[in-house]
């Protein structure tokens, strides 16, 4: 790679101790509108651990992110898959939790990745290498080859992530969800709003909705769609909402989105309130993990104002 090249890339963003060290002093308030800065605690302390990050060769840096961020995939799942299979958890929380996760945790690790024009291209590998995974475990080929638990092998993941225990069903909802991550990974990245909206819109809205409605939408179903809930619908407006704000804020705080402005947590509510009504549709009309980030990004791309 030419050396030019490094050389812009590397100028082209602050070092990451210096965008912690700046978020520590310039505190959440600022983004929030004066909310508690506890999103932001600790940073001043790991701009110190940062500082060896910034020391790495770009490419050496983006490849170790994108290897940390597999690995975060993997034990994410782990957990939770655990948990199920312990009786901790229910295997439908478990699910669930795998949805609400998987997605925004990779987004929270996204500020790590260089300025470098390859960057998003590194990053992407992660939801590729996950979308494989599941299109192997969803053909019949794939079946067994690991000791079912942790998501470690094809049966594992197929337990994991999908309802009926089916495997051709990982190919629908579990399979878009990937693809979505990777699309907005790959076209937004870090210099837009857009994906992160859509993102949170389809993994916490949607993943908490459900969680919300079976446990309280039992009283207060909605007529036009029993399957679905008061309950759950107000459940994704508010973690929906609150997820888009976190993780603008998040990405904000490291310098590679611009700050919230005052008016930005309103606008999000708005996605966040057709985004629940598009997922009041049945399921069998178009699938929530297409509809819900399409409606989300199409409305971030017109009431935030970014590309």
């Amino acid at each position: 790679m030419p050396s030019t090249v490094l050389a812009s890339a590397a100028a082209a963003r602050p070092s990451l101790a210096a965008a912690a060290r700046r978020a520590a002093q310039r505190g959440a308030p600022a983004m929030l509108g004066g909310a508690p800065h506890a999103l932001l605690a600790g940073s001043a302390s790991a701009a110190l651990r940062l500082d060896a990050l910034d020391a790495l060769p770009l490419p050496v840096r983006d490849a170790a992110c994108a290897g940390a961020c597999a690995i975060g995939a993997l034990a994410w799942i782990r957990v939770w898959t655990e948990l199920a299979a312990s009786g901790a958890v229910s295997s439908t929380l478990s699910r669930k939790m795998v949805h609400v996760g998987s997605a925004p945790l990779f987004v929270l690790a996204w500020p790590l990745f260089s300025a470098a024009p390859w960057a998003r291209a590194v990053a992407a590998i992660v939801p590729a290498l996950n979308a494989l995974r599941l299109l192997r475990a969803g053909l019949p080929a794939s079946r067994g080859g690991g000791n079912g638990n942790g998501g470690g092998s094809p049966d594992a993941l197929v337990a994991a992530v999908s309802r009926s225990g089916e495997r051709s069903e990982v190919l629908r909802g579990p399979f878009i969800y990937v693809l979505v991550l990777l699309g907005a990974t790959v076209l937004c990245w870090r210099a837009s709003a857009v994906g992160v909206v859509a993102i949170a819109q389809m993994a916490v809205g949607d993943g908490v909705a459900d969680i919300v409605g079976r446990r309280l939408g039992g009283s207060n179903r909605w007529p036009f769609n029993p399957s679905k809930s008061v309950a759950g619908s107000v459940a994704f407006v508010a973690g929906a909402t609150g997820a888009s704000i976190g993780l603008l804020a998040w990405l904000g705080a490291w310098g590679v989105l611009a700050p919230l402005a005052p008016d930005t947590p309103l606008r999000l509510l708005l996605i966040s309130v057709a985004c629940a009504a598009v997922e009041l549709l049945p399921t069998d009309v178009l699938d929530d993990n297409v509809s819900v980030p399409l409606v989300g990004a199409g409305l971030a791309l017109a009431l935030l104002g970014t590309p």
